[in-house]
């Protein structure tokens, strides 16, 4: 797969005339459909911070060329999605208070799922949304056809952890000052998740031009941390997950050590894991068209 360098190519598959919006119960959702769905919809799930603007262009062109229409979102508290709410719970011996849960946040896309009637839907979830397509799984599997968990964890301590030189990434908040500071954040914030093998600084350069341009929420990345940490070990949560499942990470991932994938598929029952030589917590062109591959292979084997 090559990498995509025409700024035209780019804006059709990352933000297509600024995406659509859906109402749902807590507000509205920021949503782009691309692509025809002939085998099917993959719905893409950001992590941290990210807007459906951070996805591998590389990767929802493959999934097209495969024949998936892909619907990437703005999960709330972030990008252009405007949604309110409170978690119905405050996780395990209220050891963390956050103002709403990864379940509620997996709560907006089952709404979008059922208002777009895309269902069954192929989950693929990246870091946090990995964790957020894992809640999907358990709480709406009948709208799942199948779920891929991403460089993510079960939120479990022992397994997942940063390396010690990446934990800035969690307690340095993004300059707001200025398009220039939050790029240059940005190219900083890259290198530390893509890790040594596979850094493309223009690209990121290109995603925090496109993402300034959509509106920055510091308060919103804090929220969704907050939700993160109150969410606590979903171990035994995830044994109940009865749809087909596979795990990818890379084995130089910097962020999420490759344990949490390692422990999310063992936990699940019948999901097996795919590792990415030299991936780090991104997704680089160069390992673009493997990802494909295997999220195909992996749609097609459910189908079956």
């Amino acid at each position: 797969m090559e990498r995509i360098a025409d700024n035209r190519v780019l804006n059709e598959l990352l933000e297509p005339d600024g995406g659509a919006f859906c109402q749902i119960s807590t507000g509205e959702l920021n949503y782009s459909l691309t692509g025809t769905a002939r085998r099917g919809t993959v719905l893409l799930i950001a992590g941290l911070s990210m807007h459906r603007t951070d996805w591998s262009p590389e990767l929802i062109a493959g999934l097209h060329a495969a024949g998936y229409a892909t619907l990437t979102v703005d999960n709330r508290d972030a990008g252009r999605s405007v949604v309110s709410g409170r978690h119905t719970g405050f996780g395990a011996g209220d050891e963390f208070r956050a103002e709403y849960g990864l379940v509620d946040m997996a709560g907006d896309l089952r709404e979008l799922i059922l208002a777009l009637d895309v269902c069954q839907v192929h989950v693929v979830g990246m870091s946090m949304g990995g964790m957020i397509a894992q809640h999907l799984a358990l709480i709406a599997p009948e709208l799942v056809h199948t779920l891929t968990s991403v460089m993510s964890t079960t939120g479990e301590r022992a397994v997942g952890r940063p390396q010690q030189e990446s934990k800035w990434v969690f307690l340095t908040p993004a300059p707001t000052d200025s398009r220039e500071a939050f790029v240059a954040f940005s190219e900083r914030y890259h290198a530390a998740l893509a890790g040594p093998h596979f850094p493309d600084f223009e690209r990121a350069r290109e995603t925090a031009s496109m993402k300034w341009g959509r509106g920055i929420s510091l308060d919103g990345t804090a929220r969704q941390l907050q939700a993160i940490q109150a969410d606590g070990d979903r171990t035994e949560r995830l044994r109940r997950v009865a749809v087909p499942t596979l795990v990818v990470h890379g084995d130089a991932d910097p962020l999420i050590d490759v344990s949490g994938g390692a422990a999310t598929a063992a936990a699940i029952p019948g999901a097996r894991i795919h590792m990415i030589e030299q991936m780090g917590h991104s997704i680089p062109w160069q390992r673009a068209g493997e990802i494909t591959d295997t999220l195909a292979a992996h749609f097609q084997a459910a189908s079956a």
